[in-house]
């Protein structure tokens, strides 16, 4: 049986939109991507989790190389460059794609935790991952610029998973739910709980403390 929706157990009234929005994003990611089965989707958030809680990342079904770039890009993304990923390629047989789809998984991954944490509850539990072979979809409008992985457009935050249209859709779903969609982003007035101001400030803050310099 499939977990049911994540509860959380905070002295504080989380929004629905946070809590269905976690849970599409689970459900996303035990689904069968581009490049990787929902179960190995699975053991590649179960592997970069565990990394992250200190644990051993290794204790997955997934090949050694694999659970190690999960793990990285879990909690030591900006050790990454573009010979290790391409490195990630070569040793794994895989395409540059299928390291974005594990980019984005991982990324959600945190992003779902991370929310879990600030409620004061326990990590969501994954339903079962799909065994249907994964679609195969490319992106012809994909190309390698400025990034490490190609993008369409310009490289940037918003463009970063791009390559893989699932995983860009899905990142962009958790990102409303969690914070702003890309439309509300463009609204000085929004009030989501707190009045925009209030949210960059959180949103800055998060930043510093996370080393990220977007």
């Amino acid at each position: 049986m499939e977990p049911d929706m994540p509860q959380f157990s905070s002295a504080y009234p989380v929004p629905d939109r946070v809590v269905e929005g976690i849970d599409r994003a689970r459900r996303q990611i035990a689904s069968s991507g581009a490049r990787w089965t929902g179960q190995e989707r699975v053991e590649i958030a179960l592997a970069s989790r565990a990394a992250g809680e200190g644990a051993d990342f290794s204790a997955t079904a997934l090949d050694p190389v694999t659970a190690a770039m999960a793990a990285t890009v879990g909690t030591d993304a900006h050790s990454l460059s573009e010979a290790s990923i391409d490195s990630f390629v070569a040793e794994t047989g895989r395409d540059i794609e299928s390291y974005v789809e594990l980019v984005g998984v991982v990324a959600r991954t945190a992003a779902i935790d991370t929310a879990m944490v600030g409620a004061g509850s326990t990590p969501v539990e994954f339903p079962a991952g799909d065994t249907a072979a994964p679609s195969g979809q490319t992106e012809s409008r994909a190309r390698k610029r400025s990034a490490f992985v190609p993008t369409v457009g310009p490289a940037g935050a918003t463009s970063a998973l791009s390559a893989v249209a699932i995983e860009d859709q899905a990142q962009e779903d958790l990102h409303g739910a969690l914070y702003l969609t890309y439309y509300e982003m463009g609204d000085m007035r929004i009030h989501k709980g707190l009045d925009r101001w209030q949210l960059e400030l959180v949103a800055a803050r998060t930043s510093l403390i996370n080393h990220c310099l977007f």
